[in-house]
């Protein structure tokens, strides 16, 4: 999988801690390997202890808005404050698919703003949540 540039804008660079949450059998296991890639290491389970430089979910379960807000609030706190959090989600029309709008609506409860989706590969699009008032840092 070729995708490290766009994994790279997402924020899994070299030396990037990322926590994982709602890891499963399902995920996108090359996509998973390709985050690893990027950051040189394994991602931290979401039961460790140890904070994290930012956090992936993986997002399978449609438009359940409260298992998604407990799920982002989780995410939010193994992080520094301003850091981001990358939503992977299915494509819509793939099993477990959540709508960008709804992934939006349900950050927006919890404080995040949500950037527009970013296609990874063929079935998986990633949205990145910034806590409001701090967005993408623009690359000079």
């Amino acid at each position: 999988m070729e995708n490290s540039a766009i994994l790279n804008k997402l924020g899994f660079k070299p030396g990037v801690s990322v926590k994982e949450y709602m890891w499963g059998e399902d995920v996108e296991g090359e996509l998973r390997d390709a985050i690893c890639e990027c950051i040189g290491s394994d991602l931290l389970d979401e039961g460790s202890g140890d904070g994290a430089d930012m956090s992936c979910v993986w997002w399978r379960d449609g438009n359940d808005e409260e298992a998604l807000s407990d799920c982002l609030l989780d995410a939010s706190s193994s992080i520094a404050p301003g850091r981001k959090i990358c939503v992977l989600t299915p494509k819509p029309g793939f099993e477990g698919a959540g709508s960008p709008g709804f992934v939006a609506e349900v950050a927006s409860k919890e404080g995040l703003n949500a950037s527009t989706p970013v296609s990874v590969n063929s079935e998986w699009n990633a949205i990145c949540l910034y806590p409001f008032g701090h967005g993408a840092k623009r690359s000079s």
